[in-house]
């Protein structure tokens, strides 16, 4: 069930993720496939913003596996 209730409310979200993606393009990064997916889906109203970063998240950890950091214990 889609969440938006307006065309102003996707456009926004588009610019958030497209203000997002410009970020990670100056740091030399693209997103993947898949990640564009789970972003295409937040403007599309499928996702809350919460939703999407958890989807993001899963992917990560499937694709990546843990980060750790130097002088960081894990519990």
């Amino acid at each position: 069930m889609a969440v938006l209730t307006s065309k102003k409310s996707r456009e926004e979200r588009a610019r958030q993720i497209e203000n997002a993606l410009a970020s990670g393009r100056l740091e030399g990064l693209e997103p993947s496939l898949e990640a564009m997916t789970i972003f295409q889906r937040y403007i599309d109203g499928d996702l809350t913003l919460e939703k999407m970063g958890a989807a993001i998240d899963a992917y990560a950890a499937r694709e990546y596996g843990p980060v750790r950091l130097p002088g960081h214990q894990s519990s």
